[in-house]
């Protein structure tokens, strides 16, 4: 771009005197585009400073404009230009073989021919019966006596919809060989020659357009060239076309706290799309609604009508450059006043048009309520109090990386009053947060509960009380107090139970005796500093979900009688047998339902499906003829089961079987690959005391034979 301002002076027209800010090509596909982009071709620059050169090129390299040129391999002049085929468009810089650009009209210009007879056009959001502004500079490029003729048309060159509104014939050295050719409606004044210095002379006009609101093709279409060669002629620079802009509001809807006494979260914005004059448009606003002008809030004017003043300037509708604010304020105060409104509307105005800024012709956001929030309000939050720091007071609730939560979506937040009606009602957020807008200031011995019922105005407070599986670290209603403006920090802790099983693998014999070679002792409980989960008198801080709280595991059976094995079974062989029990406990704070326990079997070593056919206990839910490898411990009793899918609760899956085809929710934790032992618990109550309920432990065993 050759500089970000550019002059826009009509020359004999008395309609528009502008000046055009060029705005960046990246933003506006999000937008209608309701004027040229790039109008002098000075995006990107070719060649190196001062160089005087042409470049054919692909037409993408030029920002704002398309061709109808079909492919063809170009050519080019300038420093690093690299050759490609293409639709072509030609760009002159300068001074190449003695033709300079016109006053004021930067470095570089377009070729309509370049290989051939062609369009240069940009896709322009046109708004039925608007009249529209004009200008272009032209020259001729062989002939001094002999005009390159261009036309000036909305529509492609190559429709027979299109529609020309004028012919301009100019020499090389800009002689105007027959007047500009107004045609269709259009009025373009009379020039004179060489009206823009070094052969250029500038065209100006309106045009009305009449055809339905939408993006059209508006452009400038090669007709002859002074030569009859197709490849040479028609030089084109410095070209605009604008209708009025339009613009709309950005949102309809907005508000604030009335603490917000210059509204900057989201107040009512103007977003503009095209080209402002010089001097800039009055957009005229008025304003109606529930809010009292002068009580609530103030104009600019300090009336229900007021004018926002857009500069001069060609808008691409982006929010960095497009996007105005409407000026007020808020009046604060410590009167309950409750939700009102301020609608502001667009009136209507001959500087503009009110339309859609994003889908060309479509009906605009013409309206848009501020809303005014009371900002004498309540605030608090729910926290998971993990660790019960709370411990039943409304101190230290929240520490180290605790959350907020809502317990589901379950939980309401209820200001009452001194006589347990209920003031306010209102749903505790998923990250804990509660509010309470619009309280009424200066009410005595209010309180504040938590309920899974939602509390409903003027009615009795419902009883406080938290979902299943969750318990208060706090109390679940409030101290009284008397309420002011912007109370906050009005906190409760309550923490989830959730079921939690804890499983521990040991080696409990090697072939058939609890003495190894090299490796524990596997008739007496070892301990596994690596493993706490068996260890008494411990709590484990960290569960597999972070909303889980500590588990405690001294709720074992005696260790040394129930828990026994080793943690390493020493040096073994080929054809030595090995046993292992998989200990479980219910270890959280409620019944862990529908556990399915599976354990792959290891590697090296072969799965035994007759190790426990001649246990004394059988289950007898399942084939009396069946081979049973595993047995289980479950609610007090020890007795073997079968291996296949018979109606007892384990099955033996031989090496890639996949375990969610007979179980869908299994999680195994690999494939299979040597064999999967499936067994379903069922619910498993929680552990109240060591051993206690005697359901709430067990074991699973099975033997293999080393490979």
């Amino acid at each position: 771009m050759k500089n970000l301002w550019q002059n826009f002076n009509i020359f004999g027209w008395g309609l528009l005197s502008a000046t055009l800010v060029l705005q960046p090509t990246v933003a506006q596909g999000q937008y209608i585009q309701r004027s040229f982009l790039n109008p002098s071709f000075e995006q990107p620059v070719f060649g190196s400073p001062g160089e005087q050169c042409y470049v054919q090129v692909d037409k993408n390299l030029i920002p704002g404009w398309e061709t109808t040129h079909t492919p063809v391999t170009g050519t080019g002049s300038c420093s690093g230009f690299i050759q490609t085929t293409s639709n072509l468009i030609e760009i002159w810089t300068s001074g190449f073989i003695g033709v300079n650009t016109a006053t004021n009209a930067g470095n570089q210009f377009a070729e309509l021919n370049a290989e051939q007879a062609s369009q240069l056009y940009q896709n322009i959001c046109l708004i039925k019966n608007e009249t529209i502004t004009f200008s272009l500079l032209h020259r001729g490029r062989s002939s001094a006596t002999v005009a390159d003729v261009a036309n000036f048309l909305i529509g492609l060159n190559t429709d027979s919809t299109k529609t020309i509104f004028g012919t301009f014939s100019t020499t090389s050295d800009g002689t105007v060989t027959q007047q500009p050719v107004a045609q269709n409606g259009a009025t373009i004044p009379n020039v004179t020659n060489n009206n823009a210095a070094n052969g250029w002379v500038r065209y100006t006009g309106t045009v009305p357009y009449t055809g339905a609101s939408g993006n059209q093709p508006v452009g400038f279409a090669a007709v002859s060239t002074a030569g009859g060669n197709n490849t040479v002629g028609n030089f084109l620079d410095d070209v605009q076309f604008a209708g009025k802009p339009v613009l709309e509001f950005t949102a309809s809807s907005g508000g604030a706290a009335e603490s917000e006494t210059n509204p900057t979260s989201n107040p009512p914005k103007l977003r503009i799309v095209g080209l402002v004059p010089t001097g800039g448009i009055s957009v005229p606003i008025s304003v109606s609604g529930t809010a009292a002008l002068g009580t609530d809030y103030n104009t600019t004017s300090g009336t229900s009508t007021f004018n926002i003043t857009i500069p001069a300037g060609n808008y691409d509708g982006s929010d960095a450059t497009s996007v105005f604010t409407i000026p007020f304020t808020v009046i604060n105060n410590n009167i309950p006043q409750g939700v009102r409104t301020i609608e502001f509307t667009i009136q209507s105005s001959s500087s503009f048009f009110a339309s859609s800024t994003t889908t060309c012709g479509a009906s605009p956001t013409i309206a848009s309520n501020y809303t005014i929030y009371d900002d004498d309000f309540l605030s608090g939050k729910v926290w998971n109090d993990l660790d019960n720091s709370a411990n039943n007071t409304f101190t230290n609730i929240n520490t180290g990386s605790e959350t907020g939560t809502n317990a589901g979506g379950l939980l309401n937040a209820i200001l009452v009053d001194s006589n347990n009606k209920v003031l306010k009602t209102t749903p505790v957020a998923a990250d804990g947060t509660y509010s309470f807008l619009d309280v009424p200031l200066n009410q005595s011995n209010v309180k504040i509960i938590l309920s899974t019922t939602a509390g409903t105005v003027g009615n009795t407070a419902p009883t406080a009380s938290l979902p299943p599986n969750w318990v208060n670290t706090s109390p679940l209603t409030t101290a009284t107090f008397n309420t002011g403006t912007n109370i906050s920090s009005k906190d409760f802790g309550i923490r989830s139970t959730t079921p939690n099983v804890l499983l521990v693998k040991r080696i409990t014999a090697i072939n058939g005796g609890t003495t190894t070679f090299g490796g524990d002792s596997l008739g007496s409980y070892i301990d596994a500093p690596t493993n706490p989960y068996d260890d008494n008198n411990i709590t484990i801080p960290t569960q597999s979900t972070p909303t889980d709280p500590p588990q405690d595991t001294d709720n074992w059976p005696s260790l040394n009688s129930f828990m026994l094995g080793g943690i390493n079974g020493g040096y073994v062989k080929p054809g030595d047998l090995i046993e292992y029990t998989i200990y479980f406990l219910s270890a959280g704070k409620a019944t862990a339902n529908n556990v399915l326990i599976c354990d792959r079997v290891p590697n090296n070593v072969t799965f035994l499906p007759t190790a426990f056919n001649n246990f004394a206990t059988k289950n007898t839910s399942g084939l009396a003829s069946g081979d049973r490898g595993i047995i289980w411990q479950n609610n007090g009793v020890t007795e073997s089961l079968t291996n296949i899918k018979d109606g007892d609760a384990a099955e033996y899956l031989s090496p890639g079987v996949d375990p969610t085809i007979n179980y869908p929710s299994i999680k195994c934790d690999g494939s299979n690959i040597n064999g999967v032992l499936v067994v379903n618990l069922g619910n498993v109550p929680n552990a109240t005391a060591p051993g206690t309920p005697i359901n709430s432990y067990g074991f699973i065993r099975f033997r293999v034979k080393v490979k």
